[in-house]
């Protein structure tokens, strides 16, 4: 039984330009790896593949998604202080194209207005497309359920993730972004993410570094093909980064998202690990390589 434990933003939330993203404070980030030191063999994701590690204790594997800077700037000196690794997923486009993924946009969204404004704003944007449905039309069609989101925010998440089409959500997260932020996408991409120095310094230290889709679209959204452009993309932007042409190739799916296509893309592009958002303990009885589920960083908040 290993415990995969998934961060996002881990950060100095109190001084953090965006205080109301929801993220895990530095000196509690600490506090956990200072716990799981003393209670949990904490492992390598390279270990884990390789099945290198004493099995009559409890192991972990700390992995952070989205590829902040966070994870240079505060995430970097712990892990090394206590002598671990991590295994870090970034989308290609936040570090070579300058983008913003749409998940952060709406983070930053969040952050910045209430949830009654902003809902009035998407409708007040929604009404200059031209589609032929009603917003209500859409927002019936949201799935409400969450660990821990309300369910206003969980209606907004939703219409600017997937239930909007793609073109209308571009252009409402544009303008929500003009509304509160009144910062370009690049300004706001330089703020957020790594760049490929510090990404090459990570590697050095030994940390792992492995695919989160291009443009981390939801995979059950894209067709074949579709999948397919996102996950060559995302090889050749890891053999761009990595010295050696034997690295361990795994990916962790955006939004913890995947369907049958994408299964078997992973074993054509020759992965060897696959994780998910299922928040359960990876047992190798039931679980296979490509379906590795994940426990929140939230799951261990006991621990600070």
């Amino acid at each position: 039984m290993t415990e995969f434990i998934m961060y996002h933003y881990v950060r100095d939330l109190k001084n953090s330009n965006y205080p109301k993203i929801k993220g895990l404070d530095i000196k509690n980030f600490e506090s956990q790896l200072n716990y799981l030191s003393k209670n949990y063999n904490v492992i390598s994701i390279e270990e884990f593949y390789n099945k290198k590690f004493c099995s009559d204790k409890k192991s972990c594997v700390l992995t952070f998604d989205d590829g902040y800077i966070d994870h240079y700037e505060f995430v970097l000196d712990k892990l090394l202080k206590y002598k671990m690794k991590g295994a870090f997923y970034i989308p290609v486009d936040v570090i070579d194209h300058n983008k913003v993924l749409d998940v952060n946009k709406i983070h930053l969204i969040l952050a910045s207005a209430s949830e009654d404004l902003i809902l009035s704003r998407i409708k007040h944007h929604f009404s200059k497309t031209q589609s032929e449905k009603s917003i209500d039309h859409y927002i019936k069609k949201v799935d409400l359920t969450h660990r821990y989101d309300t369910k206003k925010t969980v209606v907004i998440k939703r219409l600017l993730q997937t239930v909007l089409d793609l073109d209308i959500r571009n252009f409402i997260c544009d303008k929500l972004i003009e509304d509160f932020l009144f910062k370009s996408e690049k300004e706001l991409s330089s703020e957020l993410y790594l760049n490929r120095n510090h990404i090459t310094e990570m590697i050095d230290y030994g940390m792992h570094f492995g695919s989160h889709g291009k443009s981390h679209f939801w995979f059950d959204s894209l067709n074949f093909d579709q999948q397919e452009f996102e996950i060559k993309e995302s090889i050749k932007f890891l053999n761009s980064l990595y010295k050696k042409s034997d690295y361990l190739l795994s990916m962790s799916y955006p939004y913890g998202n995947y369907n049958d296509d994408t299964l078997k893309l992973m074993k054509k592009y020759e992965f060897k690990l696959g994780l998910t958002i299922v928040p359960e303990i990876y047992n190798s009885q039931k679980d296979d390589f490509f379906t590795i589920p994940r426990l929140d960083t939230n799951d261990y908040s006991q621990y600070y």
